[in-house]
């Protein structure tokens, strides 16, 4: 469920490369659950996800999406 909104906001800001599941997974570090952000704080946690998605690297979002996206 999470994903297709993820992938909707990867779309807007044209990032499409990334995958949601590690997106899902740095989202989840931060929010015990996602369904309290609003539309506009959703996108910009994606936002924020995907930057730290390419400064932490493939394999450390990897991890990440395991643990928190089973």
């Amino acid at each position: 469920m999470y994903q297709d909104r993820i992938r909707q906001a990867l779309k807007k800001i044209k990032c499409e490369e990334v995958d949601p599941r590690h997106i899902e997974g740095y989202m989840r570090l931060e929010h015990g659950t996602l369904d309290n952000l609003s539309a506009k704080a959703f996108d910009e946690e994606v936002y924020i996800c995907s930057e730290c998605v390419k400064y932490d690297g493939q394999d450390n979002a990897e991890s990440l999406a395991i643990t928190y996206c089973l």
